[in-house]
């Protein structure tokens, strides 16, 4: 996410009315979503980095789908392995075995979105899969098969990049919470909503808290690219914000929430 195309967005959660799961929300200032795990203690996106997040009580983990050439959907950021492993070349060009073969830096193996979905479910929390600005839409329906088969369906916040997906989900996986990024690629939050959108993410900077309530007023909840910094923590939840993406989910726990 830290490329400028993807740089407006870092979506997740779920509605009440879609997700069951977060009934138990109800009175807290904002749900916690861990971006990429507890990679600030651990290599991102590892069941390691995700099990520190769950321990720190992050409400949702957040990971990044891609789609191995013999059709696994693992969880890794970059479209190549390169910067976060042991092994070398595009993840699409890679087989499940051979990328099950390398190491993360501090030697924890790249696991699956049915692993993480599963390690998610035990935990009781809820997962955000930022899928990326992908055209083929059988990747959404595999993304959503897999959530059925580990029984988390609606516990799974799909982000989006175009109007297109946000279109095929409402209309093939309506039980599925979905969230696109605003005001790239230049939807009115009226617009998001009537696309099927539950959540629109944006950049830090322009969740103000007018913003926030215009949100609000069409019935959509907020979040933004992941925040680091206690204080901006802190102003966010003062706004009115729906949730807060970290880096570092000991944050949730020094601030008290």
């Amino acid at each position: 996410m830290k490329k400028i195309c993807i740089s407006l967005l870092a979506l997740l959660a779920a509605v009440a009315t879609r997700a069951a799961a977060y009934d138990t929300l109800d009175g807290k200032p904002a749900i916690w979503v861990a971006h990429r795990g507890g990679n600030v203690e651990a290599d991102e996106n590892t069941l390691k980095a995700y099990q520190i997040a769950a321990g720190y009580g992050a409400d949702v983990i957040e990971c990044d789908p891609r789609l191995t050439k013999d059709g696994v959907v693992i969880s890794m950021h970059d479209p190549s392995l390169d910067r976060t492993t042991s092994g070398k070349g595009k993840v699409s060009e890679l087989n499940i075995a051979e990328i099950k073969s390398y190491r993360t830096k501090s030697g924890e193996q790249v696991p699956t979105i049915e692993e993480i979905l599963e390690f998610a479910k035990s935990a009781g929390i809820s997962v955000y899969l930022d899928t990326k600005d992908e055209k083929n839409m059988d990747y959404l329906d595999q993304l959503a098969a897999l959530s059925a088969r580990c029984g988390m369906e609606k516990n799974v916040i799909v982000g989006l990049w175009n109007n297109a997906q946000l279109k095929y989900m409402s209309e093939h996986h309506p039980e599925m919470a979905t969230c696109i990024s605003w005001p790239w690629p230049l939807n009115s939050l009226k617009r998001a909503k009537k696309l099927g959108a539950s959540w629109v993410g944006t950049l830090v900077p322009l969740a103000s808290r007018r913003m926030i309530q215009r949100a609000h007023q069409q019935d959509l909840k907020l979040i933004t690219l992941e925040i680091n910094d206690p204080e901006t923590l802190r102003q966010k939840i003062s706004f009115g914000i729906d949730a807060l993406q970290t880096d570092n989910p000991r944050l949730q726990k020094e601030l008290g929430f």
